[in-house]
């Protein structure tokens, strides 16, 4: 069966059970796509994994974004992205500091361990 063909025995109400069987199988392929998706990085997320990395590397001590990004070498924008994901799994965390001529910014430290 077709997708058309489904659909348009949807729409003239003329649902039989091998329409619903191919409904069934249709959705049990849209779940497996979607795990596959969900569990499976992207070339992005691949290449930013070494970078959050050296990101924990360099935090000897407390530190904001922008000095991460000035050690590393790369933009302010990104290391605090990345900031946010290893805060989100539990590597990394961060406060709020005033910081004179900025305003309040977002200081990242290692996580201790319990």
């Amino acid at each position: 069966m077709t997708n058309r063909e489904f659909l348009t025995a949807v729409i003239n109400g003329t649902v039989s059970d091998n329409e619903i069987d191919f409904a069934k199988a249709e959705i049990a392929k849209l779940d497996a796509r979607n795990d596959k998706r969900r569990n499976t990085q992207t070339k992005e997320q691949k290449a930013n994994e070494p970078i959050k990395a050296n990101i924990v590397a360099v935090l000897s001590k407390p530190m904001v974004a922008s000095e991460i990004a000035s050690a590393l070498g790369i933009s302010t924008q990104k290391v605090s992205a990345l900031c946010k994901q290893l805060v989100d799994n539990g590597t990394l965390t961060v406060k709020d500091i005033k910081v004179k001529g900025k305003g309040t910014v977002k200081q990242y430290a290692v996580a201790e361990e319990e």
